[in-house]
């Protein structure tokens, strides 16, 4: 069976799970504090894919990352996950357990690069207008790159509008050029 099809049944069993108890929004928290362990740390996968340590130990790893305080859900959807040796898929199963939330809570990932620090006050006016034009509750990640110059980027799931100097800059130069090579 496809890993995909497999991350995706469990992170939707364990959606539902959540949700019927009304802890899906912890076991986001907790999902999302895992998949960046596996993020930060690359030899977490090593260390659970390896035959050395018991399911147990591997287990009690994967539950202290998760934090002292995790969910009884989340406990026992861990406990329901290495009983079935399907381990292995914890980190897909993470990433699709977020996009199942994000889907069902109406929320678009978005990013906003700028040149400068951008203050508190046009970050939530930027995101009041993506919200009112999308439908979605916006979770905005600002960025400040100096290299783009000035203006911004925004990306908001597939969706990106760059309107950044440097871009703006690269487009003049290839009108410029091109007009040039029709002469």
């Amino acid at each position: 069976m496809n890993q995909g099809l497999i991350s995706r049944r469990y992170a939707s069993a364990l959606w539902m799970y959540a949700k019927k108890n009304g802890q899906e929004d912890r076991v986001y928290a907790e999902t999302n504090l895992l998949n960046s362990s596996f993020t930060k740390y690359a030899r977490l996968k090593r260390v659970l894919s390896t035959p050395i340590l018991s399911r147990e130990k591997k287990l009690a790893v994967v539950t202290m990352i998760a934090g002292e305080n995790v969910s009884e859900v989340f406990r026992n959807f861990l406990q329901l996950l290495f009983a079935n040796k399907r381990d292995e898929f914890l980190r897909t199963i993470c990433l699709s357990y977020e996009t199942i939330y994000l889907k069902e809570k109406k929320i678009l990932k978005a990013s906003l690069i700028t040149a400068i620090p951008v203050d508190t006050t046009m970050e939530q006016r930027i995101i009041q207008k993506i919200e009112k034009s999308t439908g979605h509750t916006i979770h905005m990640a600002a960025e400040v790159n100096p290299a783009i110059l000035g203006g911004c980027i925004i990306t908001v799931d597939t969706w990106r509008l760059d309107s950044s100097v440097t871009t703006q800059l690269k487009r003049i130069k290839e009108s410029l050029l091109e007009t040039a090579n029709n002469f």
